[in-house]
C-alpha cells in the first residue's frame, strides 16, 4: 500500500501528535472547517491587488469580467504568462493530464499522487490531521464535522454507499505531503517558481457524489487540482472582505459557510466550472468558492500558498520583545518638563496632543530601530516565514529521542557520522524532512576584532529556527551547497566532490542528529546511475 520511502516517513512520524493551528490558519478547503473560531486570535491578511495591476483588478471585480478558462500545455509558463497571479482566478485545462492518467492506471510506483486507498488508510492514522464532514445538500444548517482519525466503517454505512442518499460526505486530509515524499517532491518541482516559504501544505479532499464543504473564502492563494472524478466549482467574481465573511457565516454550525452565496449566484457574481482529472483552478486570496463532487471517487489536491500579514508580523514581534534586555523597546515615557524649578501649578489630567505625540514617538523609535537593523530583521523575518502553522509535537524526531531499538532499525542512518559517510560513498541520500519549510539568507557582518565589514554569514532557517555558518573570503563552496540543499531538499554524493568547510560539515551532522535530514538508500537509484 505504501511506497518504501513513504513507509519510512510514516514510521519516523508515528509518535507525532498533530495539534490545532498554532498561529494562523489558511481558510482553505480544510481550514475553513475548524470547530472553534476566534477572530481575535487569527491574523487575517487584507487582500491588496498587485501595484501594477490595480486598475485591472478593480475592473475585474466591479464589471464581472469572465474568469479565463484555457487549455494548458505547459503549466508554469501558461500560468505565469496569464497575469492571474494575485489578481484574478483562472482555470487551466489539462495542465496535469499525465499525473491524472498515471493515477487512473493505478501506477503507484510512477505516480507522484497518492491513491484513494492510500489516503483512506492514512485517514485512519492517529497522527494525521483529518476531518470527516457530512451534510444534506438541501439543508444549509445540516453540516456536521468530526475530527479524525476516521473509522473506515463510517464510510461503509448504507447511506454513504448510495450516491442517491441524502447524507453526503467529504474526508479532508492536511499535510499529506509530509507522509508521502513523492507528492512533496512533485509539489516542490511543479511550483518551484514560488519560494518554499510561501508554500503551505498539500491538502487532499475525498468525496462521494454531491460531497463538499460548502461556500467559503481563503486568505491565501490556492491551486485546486482535480486528481480523479469530477467536481463542480462555483467561483465568485468579487473580493469578499474579512468583515463581510465574519458577519455572514451560517450560525450555529461547526463548518464555516457563507450564508449569502446563493444570493451571489442569483445576482451573477459567480461563475460555474466542471473540473476533470488533470485540470487546475487558481484562486487569489478572498475570492469565494464552493466545490461539489459530481461523482464518487472525487479527489482534489489543494496546494495553498501562505503569506505573512502585518498583523501576524506585529504579533510575532510582540512575542520576541518580551525578553528584550537592550534597545529602544526598553525606553520609557519621560516628561522632564512636567515640573519646573521656578513654577508650580496643578497638573492637567488631559491627554493632550503633546502627551500622545511623545507616546507615538516612543513606539515609532523602537520599531524603526528594529527595522533599520538589517541583521535583526533578517533573523526575525526568516524565523517567522518558515515557522510551521501547526503545532507538531516531536516532529521531526531527533535521533537522541529515539529508542535503542529504533536506532538499530535505522542502521547507518541512526548515526550522523555514519549517515554522512554512507552518502559520501554513494550508498544513499539524505532527504529533508517533508512538510517543513526551509529558507536561507546571506548577510554581511562587521567583525568586531578585525573591523572587516565584509564578513559573510549564511543563515539557514528551518521550521522557525535559525542556524548560522560563517563564510571565509576564499570559501566558494559553502553558500552554493546550502543553496542546493534548500532548493533540491536533499544531500547526495555530489556534495562531497569538493572539500567541505568544518562548519558546513558540522551543520550537516547537526541536521541529521536533529531529524531535519533523514537517510534512505534505494538500490534502484544506484542501478539507474550505473
Amino acid at each position: 500500500m505504501y511506497t518504501t520511502r513513504s513507509f519510512v516517513t510514516i514510521w519516523l512520524v508515528r509518535t507525532v501528535l498533530v495539534c490545532e493551528i498554532k498561529v494562523l490558519p489558511r481558510f482553505s478547503t480544510a481550514y475553513c472547517i475548524h470547530p472553534i473560531y476566534n477572530p481575535s486570535s487569527r491574523a487575517i491578511p487584507v487582500y491588496k491587488p498587485a501595484r501594477h495591476s490595480c486598475t485591472t483588478s478593480q475592473l475585474f471585480v466591479h464589471h464581472h469580467v469572465d474568469i479565463p478558462d484555457i487549455k494548458s500545455n505547459e503549466f508554469p509558463r501558461d500560468f505565469a504568462s496569464s497575469g492571474a497571479w494575485g489578481n484574478y482566478p483562472i482555470l487551466l485545462r489539462g495542465a496535469f493530464d499525465k499525473e491524472a492518467q498515471l493515477l487512473q492506471n493505478q501506477s503507484e510506483k510512477d505516480s507522484p499522487w497518492p491513491s484513494w486507498d492510500y489516503l483512506m488508510d492514512l485517514a485512519t492514522e492517529p497522527d494525521v490531521e483529518c476531518r470527516f464532514i457530512t451534510h444534506e445538500p438541501s439543508k444549509q444548517d445540516s453540516w456536521n464535522l468530526q475530527m479524525g482519525p476516521i473509522d473506515r466503517s463510517m464510510l461503509d454505512l448504507p447511506d454513504n454507499k448510495d450516491c442517491s442518499s441524502s447524507i453526503k460526505w467529504t474526508v479532508v486530509l492536511n499535510d499529506v505531503d509530509r507522509f508521502h515524499p513523492e507528492l512533496s517532491e512533485w509539489i516542490g518541482k511543479t511550483f518551484d517558481m514560488i519560494p518554499q516559504w510561501r508554500r503551505d501544505d498539500g491538502q487532499i479532499s475525498l468525496a462521494n457524489a454531491k460531497g463538499g464543504i460548502g461556500a467559503h473564502v481563503d486568505d491565501y492563494d490556492v491551486f485546486l487540482i482535480q486528481m480523479s472524478g469530477t467536481r463542480k466549482w462555483q467561483v465568485g467574481k468579487r473580493i469578499i472582505s474579512t468583515r463581510e465573511e465574519i458577519e455572514s457565516l451560517v450560525p450555529d454550525i461547526e463548518v464555516r459557510i457563507l450564508d449569502f452565496w446563493n444570493r451571489d449566484v442569483k445576482e451573477g457574481h459567480v461563475e460555474s466550472f466542471t473540473l476533470y482529472p488533470g485540470d487546475v483552478l487558481y484562486l487569489p486570496p478572498r475570492f469565494g468558492h464552493c466545490g461539489t463532487a459530481l461523482s464518487d471517487g472525487c479527489m482534489t489536491l489543494s496546494v495553498g500558498l501562505r503569506a505573512p500579514s502585518a498583523k501576524e508580523m506585529m504579533t510575532k514581534l510582540s512575542y520576541d520583545i518580551v525578553d528584550a534586555v537592550e534597545g529602544k523597546f526598553l525606553d520609557r515615557y519621560t516628561d522632564p518638563e512636567l515640573l519646573s524649578k521656578n513654577q508650580f501649578k496643578p497638573a492637567s489630567n488631559e491627554l493632550d496632543e503633546v502627551v500622545k505625540s511623545k507616546g507615538k514617538e516612543l513606539i515609532r523609535n523602537a520599531i524603526n530601530e528594529m527595522l533599520d537593523d538589517n541583521d535583526t530583521f533578517d533573523a526575525f523575518f526568516g524565523k517567522l516565514v518558515t515557522e510551521s502553522k501547526r503545532l507538531r509535537l516531536d516532529y521531526p524526531i531527533a535521533l537522541g529521542d529515539m529508542s535503542h531499538d529504533d536506532i538499530q532499525e535505522l542502521g547507518v542512518w541512526g548515526n550522523a557520522d555514519s549517515a554522512l559517510e554512507a552518502v559520501q560513498s554513494l550508498q544513499g541520500t539524505l532527504y529533508t524532512a517533508e512538510g517543513i519549510v526551509w529558507a536561507y539568507s546571506i548577510i554581511n557582518r562587521c567583525d568586531e576584532t578585525t573591523q572587516d565589514t565584509n564578513q559573510r554569514v549564511c543563515r539557514l532557517f528551518i521550521d522557525g529556527t535559525m542556524r548560522e555558518v560563517m563564510v571565509d573570503g576564499d570559501d566558494s563552496t559553502t553558500i552554493p551547497l546550502i543553496k542546493r540543499m534548500v532548493d533540491e531538499r536533499k544531500i547526495d554524493g555530489t556534495f562531497f566532490q569538493e572539500k567541505l568547510s568544518p562548519q558546513l560539515l558540522q551543520l550537516f551532522k547537526d541536521l541529521v542528529q536533529e531529524g531535519y535530514l533523514y537517510g534512505f538508500h534505494d538500490p534502484d537509484e544506484l542501478d539507474d546511475g550505473e
